[in-house]
């Protein structure tokens, strides 16, 4: 009884999770759990050997109310039946709560166990909450880039477009420069002509 309530103490958890360690790996523990259960199969023989006292003293209970005996034999009958009884009630609640005891204190561990790995979950968790956030960051960034990149990739092709545009002027003006050199030419041939011509009349 007193185990068990030492086992459901409120303790801290890292205080009853360094007890629990000690008293599931100490090499001492190992052995007093040895002993413990070398004592319980003597518990155990005593519940049986108990238990079949009761039977014959209730057999001799039985036999005793059908024959009318001293009152010396039947105080002894009762005696003997109250620590049969007795011994079994005590050697049976034993058993049964070192049973508890037993289940109880491998539960705590596999409690214990199972609130470490949730504690390492959590922290898995909470790195990937950061490596998650730091993806989105990393992504807001690039998509920031892509936007940069496509800005300046719009506005090398409106330079492109402009330069297009200024090599067709400039080719327009070139051919028209030369129709208008042609023209010009054209026209001092035809003056010269005029003027020849007029010479000769004179």
């Amino acid at each position: 009884m007193i185990v068990f309530i030492f086992l459901i103490l409120p303790l801290p958890f890292k205080w009853r999770r360094g007890l629990l360690k000690f008293l599931a790996e100490s090499p001492l523990m190992g052995n007093v759990q040895y002993v413990m259960k070398i004592v319980f199969i003597f518990v155990f023989i005593l519940f049986v050997d108990s238990l079949n006292r009761v039977i014959k003293v209730e057999e001799i209970t039985e036999n005793a109310a059908h024959h009318h005996h001293s009152h010396g034999s039947e105080t002894n009958v009762a005696a003997r039946r109250f620590y049969a009884q007795r011994n079994m009630y005590l050697t049976g609640f034993t058993l049964f709560l070192s049973l508890i005891l037993n289940r109880t204190f491998f539960m705590i561990l596999d409690l214990l166990k199972s609130e470490e790995k949730m504690e390492i979950v959590k922290k898995q968790a909470a790195q990937q909450s950061k490596e998650y956030q730091r993806l989105l960051e990393s992504e807001s960034n690039l998509k920031k880039e892509v936007k940069d990149l496509n800005e300046i990739v719009a506005s090398h092709s409106s330079a492109a477009r402009d330069l297009d545009n200024l090599k067709k002027q400039a080719k327009q003006q070139q051919e028209e420069y030369l129709r208008m050199a042609d023209e010009n030419s054209a026209m001092e041939k035809q003056l010269k002509g005029i003027k020849s011509e007029s010479k000769k009349d004179i």
